[in-house]
């Protein structure tokens, strides 16, 4: 398998890894406001609200079944960093958000559809 088609091939992984989030999320009563949402500052995997609550969800997809590999996939610094300013900016384009309460987190989705959320891994955030 050539390069390009592994970017590929993780391309596709990571849309169908979003999409399986978005619709877990949904049947747990969540809204889904934007999808791959940029902004000069990063990008946000998927934003979701209920009444007066935004989720901002930094989706990745790992083929590891071990919790002892998580943080080979887990955001690091630098990427955390992107995704908070990135949030930031989403909330002064929306200013109507800016009273929500805001978390951010991490769906790691593993084979066979096997969602862990990480609510834990963005300590600072706004």
């Amino acid at each position: 398998m050539t390069g390009l088609e592994k970017r590929r091939q993780a391309e596709r992984r990571g849309r169908q890894a979003e999409t399986l989030v978005a619709v877990r999320l949904r049947l747990k009563g969540w809204r889904k406001l934007a999808a791959r949402y940029r902004n000069s500052f990063g990008e946000i995997d998927l934003i979701m609200s209920k009444p007066q609550r935004l989720l901002f969800v930094e989706v990745k997809y790992t083929t590891s079944i071990s919790d002892d590999a998580l943080e080979a996939v887990l955001p690091s610094p630098r990427q955390q960093k992107r995704i908070i300013n990135a949030a930031k900016g989403f909330l002064a384009e929306y200013p109507d958000h800016q009273n929500d309460e805001m978390q951010i987190v991490v769906a790691l989705v593993r084979p066979y559809g096997r969602i862990r959320f990480i609510n834990d891994h963005f300590f600072d955030m706004f």
